[in-house]
């Protein structure tokens, strides 16, 4: 094979297919998505970066991020391998603009979760059916012209057996007021009370998961949201768990009762 030139494999159409669907991930979250040899994928990451087809997003350097792990994102090669569609490939050229440091850190908190969730479902036997987060959320909320109130971190739908389940998210790095919280919680309280994206988005009741970067964040975040229903008495409709509760060595932890709810100390399962 020629010096600079690589034979794409089914298995690098794959990891770029899902840089493409996640934005970023960290090479341990790609190797729990592609298991096998941790050596073997680095050097097969590192290939695809200096060809062009994967990015190492320069505000890493910039994070207090674990020295053993990098993270990628989808570069122009892995783009237009990844997007046979016009619109999408404009999509991604808008997420591709540079990510601050914080926002790095952040959409790595969304990916481990939808990691640990996409292994937890394979092991139960169901998937997610679909995953909306950044400009593909926002256009999908976006009704007439007229912008949504909020933009949650993501939107998804998952299937196990014959039952179906929708849900918002958010997650949470300690960064956000308690007023501006409490104001998010709000929209999805009338959203939920006004049925008003059960049509635009094809679901008839959803949940709202929200996930704290530590316990005493989501506590705080917990007791904030008791006044986000009409009573003010908290509500199921609201979920709570902090990222350390589930991992990707046992992402099954995601689906079972770790969650809490705005109202009441009841631990919940996503599949209820």
């Amino acid at each position: 094979m020629p010096p600079g030139h690589l034979r794409i494999q089914p298995r690098d159409v794959a990891l770029i297919r899902d840089l493409a669907s996640f934005h970023f991930l960290n090479t341990a979250q790609i190797l729990a998505l592609h298991p096998g040899s941790k050596r073997n994928l680095q050097q097969r990451l590192s290939l695809l970066f200096h060809l062009g087809y994967v990015e190492r997003p320069p505000s890493q350097k910039e994070n207090a991020l674990p020295s053993d792990f990098l993270v990628y994102s989808l570069g122009k090669k892995g783009a237009f391998l990844a997007f046979a569609d016009k619109h999408d490939m404009q999509t991604w050229v808008r997420i591709n603009a540079k990510i601050s440091s914080p926002n790095l850190e952040h959409a790595l908190m969304i990916s481990q979760f939808r990691t640990a969730l996409t292994l937890a479902l394979q092991k139960r036997g169901g998937q997610i059916t679909r995953w909306l987060q950044g400009h593909d959320l926002k256009d999908a909320l976006t009704m007439k012209g007229k912008l949504p109130a909020i933009v949650p971190d993501g939107f998804f739908t998952i299937e196990v057996d014959d039952g179906r389940w929708h849900f918002f998210l958010e997650t949470d790095r300690s960064t956000m007021s308690h007023h501006r919280f409490l104001t998010k919680m709000r929209v999805y309280w009338n959203w939920w009370r006004e049925k008003t994206y059960n049509d635009w988005l094809g679901i008839t009741k959803f949940r709202v998961l929200t996930i704290a970067d530590t316990e005493g964040r989501k506590e705080n975040l917990r007791a904030t949201t008791k006044d986000a229903d009409t009573r003010r008495e908290g509500s199921n409709l609201f979920l709570f768990a902090c990222e350390k509760n589930y991992s990707l060595k046992k992402p099954e932890t995601v689906l079972s009762p770790i969650w809490l709810s705005a109202r009441d100390e009841n631990e919940h399962s996503l599949l209820e």
